[in-house]
């Protein structure tokens, strides 16, 4: 990723243009001293050179992100994130049910994320629902929907994570949930929602505009 001390390149949610956003203000955290793990957040107001917009990003490092090289040794990866504007799937064949639960999920994940996993468990109920999936649980609709191929091996694991964590927030356990594994979880959530959804939709438009080559 290019990026300065004025300006980063990367898409605008608005415009969809991956293009120079200038940085119009900066704020910047790391985690207390005493604390055994280690973590660091640089915080952007971003304006977009094309649409005019503003966003809100921010670049992340810490011993989660750390890698290794013959080279460079050690090296604390800076990860980006927009957090404003929230994405959704409006204009694509996702369902409505399933682009409101999961913005829904997105809304509140700066709020509560006991709430949050809740609300994507929720979403990956609905796109069960949606898809047809037999079983009286959560977990018999996921086994079931891997069956049908509609999710390979791996999104099974997921969707499986997902719903023991949402159950567990659901029941009232008290558990402190680390933010880094909500953001996961909300990764884990999109990713099933392109697998199934938005992948499809963009493989058939591709196909609609290729011209067969007559023999």
């Amino acid at each position: 990723m290019e990026n300065s001390n004025d300006y980063i390149i990367e898409e605008c949610r608005h415009c969809g243009n991956k293009t120079k956003l200038d940085i119009l203000g900066k704020y910047f955290e790391y985690s207390d001293q005493e604390r055994d793990y280690y973590w660091e957040q640089e915080w952007l107001m971003l304006k977009c050179c094309s649409c005019g917009k503003i966003s809100l990003g921010s670049f992340y490092s810490g011993e989660d992100t750390i890698s290794f090289s013959v080279n460079d040794g050690q090296k604390y990866n800076k990860i980006y994130t927009t957090h404003f504007p929230i994405e959704t799937y409006t204009g694509t064949n996702v369902p409505e049910k399933v682009n409101d639960a999961f913005s829904s999920a997105l809304k509140v994940h700066y709020v509560d994320n006991v709430i949050c996993l809740i609300a994507l468990r929720r979403t990956l109920e609905i796109i069960c629902k949606d898809k047809d999936a037999k079983g009286k649980t959560l977990e018999k609709k996921i086994l079931d929907l891997t069956q049908k191929c509609v999710f390979p091996q791996v999104i099974n694991e997921a969707s499986d994570i997902l719903r023991i964590l949402g159950n567990e927030a659901a029941h009232g356990d008290d558990v402190n949930y680390d933010d880094r594994i909500v953001k996961e979880m909300i990764n884990f959530t999109q990713i099933i929602i392109e697998y199934v959804y938005v992948i499809p939709y963009r493989i058939n438009n591709i196909k609609s505009k290729i011209v067969p080559k007559r023999v």
